[in-house]
């Protein structure tokens, strides 16, 4: 089981008709970064991660090479550094979501993506208003009388229709 969490823009709510909206990102080791990080990491826009990922790379080379290590060596290193970055690759585009505006609003427990995308937006779907006369009516605290704003500035005139 994969848990997932998903994420919405901060500027308002997910449209259910548009699933671009909502990202889900899956917890955990990151295969294809470990693979093919520079593509994953461009793929996924993650640009500073992504430059300090070929300096960081390139300073190992040259340290290698420095010091004499043989293809063995730097083999081990190399994967080993992989394994780091596919380890950190999903919590690094976490922050990028936080960054770029969106905010963390479930996790989803699922055996793959179209099962959690299918458990949240179902969950989702159940939660929202199907017509606005089904919203609650606000609840007013005793005392306060109901006012209409006014035309204009916003500024709020006592309900003269009374």
């Amino acid at each position: 089981m994969k848990i997932y969490a998903i994420f919405e823009p901060v500027r308002g709510p997910a449209r259910l008709d548009d699933p671009r909206s909502v990202v889900f990102l899956k917890q955990g080791f990151c295969w294809p970064a470990l693979f093919v990080p520079i593509v994953w990491m461009l793929y996924h826009r993650l640009w500073l991660a992504s430059g300090g990922y070929v300096v960081l790379s390139a300073m190992v080379a040259l340290l290698g090479q420095y010091v004499g290590a043989n293809d063995a060596s730097a083999g081990i290193i190399g994967l080993g550094f992989g394994l780091m970055v596919a380890w950190e690759a999903n919590g690094l585009r976490r922050r990028s979501l936080d960054r770029a505006g969106f905010r963390e609003v479930a996790t989803v427990a699922a055996k793959n993506l179209p099962l959690a995308e299918a458990r949240y937006f179902a969950e989702r779907a159940a939660l929202t208003p199907e017509a606005p006369d089904q919203v609650a009516a606000p609840v007013r605290a005793p005392g306060f009388d109901q006012r209409r704003t006014g035309m204009g500035w916003g500024f709020a005139a006592p309900d003269a229709l009374r």
